[in-house]
């Protein structure tokens, strides 16, 4: 478990350092020297491996902060992985590799003490749909704020060097809702399977979590209805979107790092 989490975070680190190095290289014309997809596929496995073994060590799934943040990076990889092209100067690569790698890290150093025993299958598919909707939604802020650097320097006419190599505020604006769209019905699915399967609530300390889960919902139910009749765009996607990515993040992540470190909690 240990080899596969050091070898996951290694790769992760020199396949973002090489899309890095190449988006900001002024010469258009070099190329990658290693195969990025070949060693962006074996960290996945690699990766995917260390999840596997943490679960078969603890028999079950561990749901302690470090262990989902790890889950949740995985699935953000996996799609930067998918999505990306290795061909084009803004690889989303180069934001979410090293992330997925400080995951592993943390995860290596600050293990979970809290065990979660989920009480059937369809609890372990609202936990995954939550997860997958957290990962597509943090993928959504990453490019919302990128799509803010870009209209701010468009707007004050200075889209020169790297941020040139950007692609168009259309293309941005585009993908945005796209990955917002989706994390927004895996985040339905997710609630209403939560609603259905989980037990009690307040015994296991979810009341907070449910709360700023729907109130998310509700923000990107706002959005996607202001673009769809109104056609909003740039800064008022970009306010909106970070605004549920945080109360999200509130949701999952700040909730059971308060549980855990701070109360000691399971």
């Amino acid at each position: 478990m240990a080899i596969a989490n050091f070898l996951a975070l290694l790769l992760y680190l020199v396949c973002g350092a090489a899309l890095i190095r190449r988006f900001t290289q002024n010469d258009q014309k070099i190329n990658l020297e290693i195969p990025i997809g070949i060693l962006t596929l074996l960290a996945l496995i690699f990766h995917a491996s260390d999840i596997f073994f943490t679960m078969k060590v603890v028999e079950g799934w561990d749901l302690g902060l470090f262990s989902s943040l790890s889950i949740a990076t995985w699935l953000m990889a996996l799609i930067a992985f998918s999505l990306g092209n290795n061909n084009q100067p803004a690889h989303p690569g180069m934001l979410v590799y090293p992330i997925a790698a400080i995951s592993l890290i943390l995860k290596a150093t600050l293990p979970s003490q809290h065990l979660t025993q989920l009480s059937s299958p369809a609890v372990e598919w609202h936990v995954l749909l939550s997860l997958a909707a957290y990962s597509l939604f943090t993928l959504a802020a990453l490019n919302a704020l990128v799509l803010a650097i870009q209209e701010k320097q468009l707007r004050q006419r200075h889209i020169v060097g790297i941020l040139g190599k950007l692609p168009p505020l259309q293309t941005l604006e585009t993908s945005l809702f796209q990955l917002i769209s989706i994390g927004f019905i895996l985040l339905t699915v997710g609630l209403i399977t939560g609603f259905v399967f989980v037990d009690d609530f307040f015994s296991q300390h979810l009341a907070h979590k449910t709360v700023l889960s729907i109130i998310a919902w509700f923000v990107f139910a706002t959005l996607l209805w202001g673009r769809y009749q109104y056609g909003w765009r740039s800064r008022t996607a970009i306010k909106w979107t970070l605004t549920g990515f945080v109360l999200l993040v509130l949701a999952y992540f700040g909730s059971k790092l308060v549980l855990e470190f701070m109360l000691n909690k399971p």
